[in-house]
């Protein structure tokens, strides 16, 4: 194991290699990943892996524009199926206040240069043939969304940062770090001592953890996030049969889910309110790659609803629960960039999307300099 490096990743999820990908690809080969089990082992090895376009923040969404275009590169470059599916995302509006919504995000989306189209019932009705329309007044849909596996993604994303010079240690717990008078940190591991300049924390479901080493009181909590998975539908398999595209992602705005195709059955991920925190004080070290008991009777809103929407959903037979933890701020938002109060300490935590944005902190880490006082992004 190396005992000095320019940058120390702390997490191996999708948004620690991406982190750890992208600042190699930007020239710093110097760099280390630290993973206290193994990559994907927190939230990325369970989540349903969506790549949502939209969003009315200029900057996330000019991430999450990059993102996509990325993704549809990295297999070429490193041989590794991603499965990214760009099969669209279409999001429903059930009034005309949600439609409005879309129509201010279509300035956000104009300016960066992110294609969509704003559609008429009948037209969403033509792309989801199978789902009821008669409530909507309208819909927007981004052609080039869609989903992808998180842990394929992240497998491709460690392949491309190794090919750059970039070092991962799997089975390699923080233990503790010290700060030095210069700003260098120490970076103490079960496997041993790292000195570094910089410190990118990723660590998801640690976060708060991780912040205490620091001093910091991080504001990221894991959740429980269930989603259902269904056996293969009559109707789907026969579009596959006849050789039809895959059906875009559904998402009724007003009614909080996302619904998509998974290997010919459906796969519905509710967003439910007052869902249980976990972990608040610290993950126990028995919690590895674990899943909590699906909670069917918590979600029966949600499956109450997606059945009214698509009724074949209710044709289909469960398959699996799905319910791991995932890290969420208050307001749902990133914290991304250099960390408060603490030198050449840098966080890409509280990010709940497994399909996550790609290493915000490395190009903030090269967009000055190298010194112990950089600039944020």
């Amino acid at each position: 194991m190396k005992t000095q490096a320019r940058v120390v990743v702390i997490g191996g999820g999708a948004v620690g290699v991406s982190t750890l990908y992208h600042l190699a690809q930007l020239g710093w080969s110097d760099v280390v990943l630290v993973e206290r089990t193994e990559l994907t082992a927190g939230s990325t090895w369970h989540a349903a892996g969506l790549l949502p376009l939209f969003n009315m923040s200029y900057s996330v969404g000019q991430i999450h524009k990059y993102s996509v275009n990325f993704y549809k590169t990295l297999e070429e470059e490193t041989g590794q199926n991603v499965s990214f599916h760009v099969n669209g995302n279409l999001r429903l509006a059930q009034s005309q206040d949600r439609m409005d919504e879309f129509r201010k995000y279509c300035g956000t989306a104009n300016t960066i240069g992110v294609p969509y189209e704003l559609l008429t019932p009948s037209e969403v009705k033509e792309l989801w043939p199978l789902a009821e329309v008669d409530d909507i007044v309208g819909a927007i849909y981004h052609p080039d969304d869609g989903h992808i596996a998180p842990a394929d993604l992240t497998t491709a994303l460690s392949i491309g940062a190794r090919n750059r010079g970039a070092e991962i240690y799997r089975q390699t717990a923080v233990t503790g770090v010290t700060q030095k008078e210069n700003g260098e940190w120490i970076v103490h591991t079960s496997k041993g001592d790292v000195t570094c300049e910089h410190i990118v924390c990723a660590t998801g479901n640690y976060a708060r953890q991780t912040g205490a080493m620091f001093g910091l009181d991080i504001p990221a909590i894991p959740v429980e996030h269930q989603y259902i998975v269904t056996e293969p539908h009559p109707a789907l398999m026969e579009r596959h049969k006849e050789g039809k595209p895959e059906l875009p992602v559904l998402r009724p705005a007003d009614e909080a889910y996302y619904f998509r195709e998974e290997r010919q059955g459906f796969l519905l991920g509710p967003y439910e309110k007052g869902a249980p925190a976990r972990f608040v004080d610290g993950v126990p070290d028995s919690f590895g790659q674990d899943l909590f008991p699906g909670d069917l009777e918590r979600l029966m809103p949600h499956v109450e609803a997606a059945m009214k929407r698509i009724p074949a959903f209710a044709e289909a037979g469960i398959k699996d629960i799905i319910n791991g933890p995932i890290s969420y701020t208050p307001d749902g938002n990133p914290l991304v960039g250099p960390a408060w109060g603490v030198k050449n300490l840098w966080l890409s935590e509280g990010i709940p999307s497994a399909s996550p944005p790609p290493a915000v902190p490395a190009v903030s880490l090269l967009s000055g300099s190298s010194k112990a006082n950089l600039p944020s992004s």
